[in-house]
């Protein structure tokens, strides 16, 4: 199944998500939507750097790291035009 950047920036609109800079000591930081931690992400250089975002879910965790992280930049970058 292909990965739909849009559907899961609407998916998980209000579903806590962190973010985490895969930097020695570096905290992960939460945030109350999927569009916040990726904005979190972009200003705070995943373009360059590698990261992972969760979505915490009850039964388990969606985890998306660098690659789709980018992806998601990309279309957050598309729907705010």
């Amino acid at each position: 199944m292909a990965f739909d950047p849009i559907k899961a920036l609407t998916s998980y609109h209000d579903a806590e998500c962190s973010v985490q800079f895969w930097i020695k000591d570096a905290p992960a930081s939460v945030f109350q939507s999927l569009e916040d931690a990726v904005t979190f992400a972009r200003d705070n250089g995943a373009g360059w750097k590698d990261v992972e975002i969760a979505v915490h879910m009850p039964r388990e965790d969606i985890v998306y790291a660098t690659g789709k992280v980018r992806t998601l930049i990309e279309a957050l970058r598309t729907q705010q035009r």
